[in-house]
């Protein structure tokens, strides 16, 4: 596949996307809440089946994140066309994206960490505490950071749309409204905004990739 196929089928990425993060929440989500007790704990540490799963599901939000990349290369090109100049907001999506992914990243590897260091290195004694607190890191590491990284991503494309018509206008409201429940992505629920977001985007950009870029007057 040359340069030009990668970026005709980038919104895929998008899609992709979508799909991993919602099996990666399956996988990586099975561990012990915070106050889960001693024993619940202890359990875990021995349960080589739930650790197999984190592992995974780790992987799976990391693919995800690749696959956000693909299709964050499409979003930018085809903003940074619409917007000539100098390209600040597209120029600023793509950063936020950028971060985005490395906070996933991050996050996936925090949730799953006691998981991989039985798994992986054979770690005694691992204080219950660990299992409390790691897994709570990661979350708030994708939600909080990674909730406000996407909210600049989701409003500079919405703010393009506007001043260009590059995308339908009702795709920018969507926007605002995706960057307004992002604001409380830390209750998790809010980040399916941003899944869904990225999932028309996603819809809207393969229906336009026959098409060439609106550039702006």
């Amino acid at each position: 596949m040359n340069g030009t196929q990668l970026a005709r089928w980038a919104p895929l990425g998008g899609i992709i996307f979508v799909v991993l993060m919602l099996l990666g929440v399956f996988l990586l989500g099975d561990h012990p809440d915070p106050d889960a007790p001693d024993q619940e704990i202890n359990d875990y540490l021995s349960d080589g089946g739930n650790h197999t799963r984190n592992i995974i599901g780790a992987y799976v939000w990391v693919l995800a994140g690749v696959g956000f990349l693909w299709f964050l290369t499409q979003l930018r090109s085809v903003l940074r066309s619409a917007e000539g100049g100098a390209g600040t907001l597209s120029n600023l999506g793509f950063g936020a994206g950028i971060i985005f992914t490395a906070l996933l990243m991050a996050s996936a590897a925090a949730i799953s960490a006691v998981a991989g260091a039985v798994e992986f290195r054979d770690a005694p004694d691992i204080d219950p505490d660990f299992v409390r607190i790691l897994p709570q890191l990661g979350y708030g590491i994708l939600l909080f950071g990674g909730g406000f990284t996407a909210i600049v991503l989701v409003l500079t494309t919405s703010i393009v749309t506007l001043q260009t018509g590059v995308f339908p206008p009702w795709l920018a409201w969507l926007g605002f409204v995706a960057a307004f429940a992002l604001l409380f992505a830390i209750i998790f629920l809010p980040m399916l905004a941003l899944l869904i977001w990225v999932l028309v985007v996603s819809a809207v950009l393969l229906g336009q990739r026959e098409e060439p870029a609106t550039v702006a007057a």
